[in-house]
């Protein structure tokens, strides 16, 4: 990870949505992927595999919330949040806006586009707030 990815790494906080579970909210200042924080609370790589390909994760920075799904996908393909889990965000969607402090500008993507390695990938599908209501 270059210095410019992990600066933005310690800056985001990520979060993990699991249903019958709730929100995983990594550590405040740690560059760590949502693989590393679901490696530190004892998933197997088989178990974050499966998590991290079927439920909603993403982060908040600068007022901008992003969520997706996926495992892997190769450069110029994208993650994204896929509708099957949209009732599980909005079953969660309140208690991000308080622990975020979400408020009427912030926006709101669905998904990113795998750039290069070292990149920050740009957010795709903006949605409104609306949306989880």
């Amino acid at each position: 990870m270059n210095n410019a990815v992990e600066e933005y790494h310690r800056k985001r906080r990520a979060f993990i949505i699991l249903p019958q579970v709730g929100i995983i909210i990594g550590e405040h200042g740690q560059p760590n992927s949502h693989r590393e924080i679901l490696k530190h609370i004892g998933c197997s790589d088989e178990q974050i595999s499966h998590i991290l390909e079927n439920y909603p994760r993403g982060y908040f920075l600068n007022n901008k919330l992003v969520m997706y799904q996926s495992d892997d996908v190769k450069e110029g393909e994208s993650w994204q949040l896929q509708p099957e889990n949209y009732d599980l965000v909005k079953k969660y969607f309140g208690d991000l806006k308080k622990i975020f402090n979400i408020n009427k500008d912030c926006q709101i993507f669905l998904g990113v586009n795998r750039g290069k390695e070292g990149e920050i990938w740009p957010t795709i599908n903006e949605v409104d707030e609306k949306f989880f209501k």
